[in-house]
């Protein structure tokens, strides 16, 4: 009898470990979804981690104290962040702001370009279509560089509480994770424990390479565009370059819209047009051949209808941010549902 009352005691143990681990999960999401800036200071934190993590469980094996490797590395980490911050913020101040100037040319030129397409596109149907894309497209400029330019106070403002959350949050995330991990893991039931520790290293694992691999590629697709911006002597080649970094973090998709910019404006300009093709196609090439094989591939197994599919929704969902953050979220999804499987058919046998 005593047995049997144990045995029911601890049931009720588990499933009321088990309704406060699953609690302390869907209440971190509800506030992550809901209160502004929360989410986007998070997921800068985890970007954080997992770039600085290699260099703060190196110092950790060679004996120094986590709590003093996590601060020493921040340290140096937002050092060369500023230096580089330093060292190219004069340049890229002076490239928006020529760019500024210029930019009611460079709308009249593309609304000419697109007026000029619209015109042979007739020619050659030998008819006359009311396709209207260049005043379309013309009125889209506008608003979006009147919105980019009179809205960045105010949206630099609001990203100063995501920069100062994110390295925040980073720092006590990388100080604290192995004892956070630990007290969630406490939480679960027995019958679940060792699938969701599985869990938690694949994805921390698979998370933690992926991130690096595309700041990595990210990186050195900027670089060889800044570089070959620059050995042309072509305009706004510090803005360009960054751009083409950060939406080549875009699967797919993101390289094609970091090369539309230059490719307009070497069209309006009526110079280098053949040569900037060359810089973007030639850091796509390399992207191709030797990053992506070498670096990213394999990280996340997906299939490419599956990532096409996964980019739509999250776009949908949360627009930019979104389509970033689609792939990982995908790969989690697949994971989890692999080892909740295999975990199933094991228990079955």
């Amino acid at each position: 009898m005593n047995i049997l009352i144990q045995q029911i005691r601890l049931k009720k143990i588990e499933r009321l470990k088990l309704l406060i681990f699953l609690s302390i999960i869907i209440a971190g999401l509800v506030i992550l979804l809901t209160v502004e800036n929360m989410l986007l200071s998070f997921l800068l934190a985890f970007v954080l981690k997992y770039t600085l993590s290699p260099l703060i469980n190196y110092s950790e094996r060679q004996g120094v104290k986590r709590s003093h490797a996590t601060l020493l590395v921040f340290i140096l980490f937002f050092t060369i962040i500023s230096a580089v911050i330093y060292w190219a913020l004069p340049y890229i101040s002076v490239q928006l702001k020529a760019f500024h100037a210029e930019l009611p040319r460079y709308i009249e030129g593309t609304r000419s370009l697109i007026f000029d397409i619209e015109s042979k596109v007739e020619e050659i149907i030998n008819t006359s279509v009311e396709f209207n894309l260049s005043a379309q497209a013309e009125n889209l400029m506008l608003t979006w560089t009147k919105s980019v330019f009179e809205d960045l106070p105010n949206f630099l403002s609001k990203s100063l509480t995501t920069l100062l959350l994110a390295p925040f949050f980073a720092y006590f995330l990388l100080k604290d994770s192995q004892t956070i991990s630990k007290k969630l893991l406490d939480l679960v039931p027995n019958s679940f424990f060792e699938l969701v520790l599985s869990l938690q290293h694949q994805i921390n694992e698979q998370m933690g390479q992926f991130i690096r691999a595309r700041l990595l590629e990210a990186s050195i697709v900027g670089l060889i565009v800044w570089a070959g911006l620059s050995i042309i002597d072509f305009p706004y080649s510090h803005l360009l370059a960054l751009f083409a970094a950060l939406t080549n973090l875009i699967p797919y998709i993101g390289p094609i819209i970091g090369a539309i910019p230059a490719i307009i404006i070497a069209m309006i300009n009526g110079a280098g047009l053949l040569a900037v093709i060359g810089i973007y196609a030639f850091a796509q090439l390399i992207d191709m051949l030797f990053i992506i094989p070498l670096v990213v591939a394999k990280i996340v197994d997906l299939h490419p209808i599956t990532v096409v599919i996964s980019i739509i929704i999250g776009a949908q969902l949360m627009g930019v941010v979104g389509m970033l953050v689609s792939i990982p979220a995908a790969s989690m999804i697949k994971v989890t549902i692999q080892s909740v499987y295999h975990h199933l058919i094991n228990f079955r046998a």
